[in-house]
């Protein structure tokens, strides 16, 4: 042994904290986080649960990694959601996806579907690191963020974010016809999608997927004996980039088809507003889920105007300068929050009187000066005047304090104009 006593102890304290034995990687999932409640190990060629062939990888999250695989009962490919230990612990999500399945099975025809993931199939794993929850899907495609696309202001092109939040609109009043809350709606639990994927052959893997790129998990050098010898880590002997080509991504632009997918704070509609929490990221989130107070679908209306405002402008809707609280913003767009939320909000005396009048000096933004104040970003460039009104006055429908005051999911697609459904090849080379 090397070093004196003490150390040795510091390091051993250090460990303990922060389990940093492994270098961290780009575009690969923390390492360190294989260990005991973490990460399942999964390596190319794995067969799981007796019939799924590991072939390649898609993504990562903080709680999950995603593979492609192969279903060898079936005879087709799949994506595979492998969970963490610690958050396998709640079956919640399996409970609500099952719901899901049992609809797309029996009831495959209910408009808005095709824009909701496919569920194929849900088990458990035992492995090293814990009891790891498994789902299993159609094969998806690629986030909405980060943009696939090089184009200028990193936004999408006008004619295809019409065509998705049209889209996202209907898969959203498929969600709410069939008892399911999302919760979390943001743009990276929108993918995009094309047909071509729900039957994909062994040449087409071969065509839209690039061979999995495989790196040895390389261990920091003063950390090594002590990774080796730690039992709660157990980390898998190659850690695998996700092989994604461009002929996936034209495919995936010249359809311009999204799906609805991440389950993992939904929950089931009974009638009755739910005291549960959420975790959607407050620039997305709706005052009652930031305030604690029940939740209703009309969350996922909240989510879905600043998503769709997100998708059409490039930026969010309320997005407060300086990174101060998105209250701010609220208030300053929407006037003042209703009475039991108001003293709640601790910062609200620094621009805002008893009122809501906004007291901060000169006023922030010219927004408030035009009928457009919602309306922020490139929004006023890539759509006509008209365009703009109308798509305001929608939003304004969608983002009320007063969640009886929401219209509803079904509202939203009747007022989106017909012709956003158009889009596709055609029109997304087009800036």
């Amino acid at each position: 042994m090397t070093g004196t006593a003490d150390e040795t102890a510091i390091t051993v304290t250090e460990l303990e904290r922060l389990k940093n034995y492994y270098r961290h990687y780009v575009d690969i999932e923390n390492v360190n986080y294989y260990r005991k409640g973490g990460y399942h190990p999964v390596h190319i060629g794995d067969i799981i649960h007796n019939r799924y062939r590991v072939v390649n990888k898609l993504g990562y999250g903080g709680y999950s990694t995603v593979w492609l695989v192969k279903d060898l009962d079936m005879g087709r490919y799949a994506s595979l959601k492998v969970i963490v230990a610690d958050a396998s612990k709640n079956a919640s999500e399996v409970t609500l996806l099952r719901h899901l399945k049992e609809i797309q099975t029996n009831l495959p025809d209910i408009p808005g579907g095709e824009f909701v993931m496919k569920v194929f199939d849900d088990f458990i794993v035992d492995g090293p690191n814990g009891t790891h929850q498994c789902i299993v899907t159609e094969v998806l495609g690629l986030p909405l963020d980060p943009n696939p696309l090089e184009v200028k202001e990193h936004i999408y092109p006008i004619d295809m974010a019409k065509k998705m939040v049209a889209q996202i609109a209907q898969g959203v009043a498929y969600l709410h016809r069939i008892g399911i809350v999302h919760g979390d709606l943001h743009i990276k639990n929108i993918v995009l999608h094309a047909p071509e994927m729900e039957n994909l052959s062994d040449q087409d893997v071969q065509k839209y997927f690039d061979r999995p790129w495989l790196e040895r998990p390389e261990c920091r050098e003063e950390y090594s004996k002590l990774a080796i010898s730690d039992p709660d880590h157990r980390v898998p002997q190659h850690v695998v980039y996700a092989g994604l080509s461009n002929e996936l991504v034209a495919l995936l632009f010249d359809t311009v088809h999204i799906k609805i997918c991440d389950f993992g704070e939904a929950f089931l509609w009974h009638g009755v507003p739910r005291q549960i929490e959420l975790h959607t990221p407050n620039a997305h989130a709706a005052p009652e889920i930031l305030f604690g107070d029940p939740v209703t679908p009309a969350v996922d209306i909240w989510s879905m105007a600043v998503l769709a405002h997100l998708i059409l402008s490039g930026v969010y809707m309320f997005e407060p300068p300086g990174g101060g609280s998105v209250e701010f913003e609220w208030v300053l767009k929407l006037g003042k929050m209703p009475d039991r939320w108001w003293p709640r909000w601790i910062e609200r005396g620094i621009s805002f009187d008893d009122d809501g009048v906004y007291i901060a000096g000169e006023f922030p933004m010219d927004v408030m000066e035009r009928e457009s104040a919602l309306m922020t970003g490139s929004i006023g460039r890539r759509m006509r005047e008209d365009e703009v009104i109308e798509f305001e006055q929608l939003v304004r429908r969608m983002v009320c304090y007063e969640v009886e005051d929401r219209i509803s999911a079904d509202g939203v697609v009747q007022s989106i104009p017909a012709d956003w459904i158009k889009g596709g090849k055609e029109h997304w080379r087009r800036i």
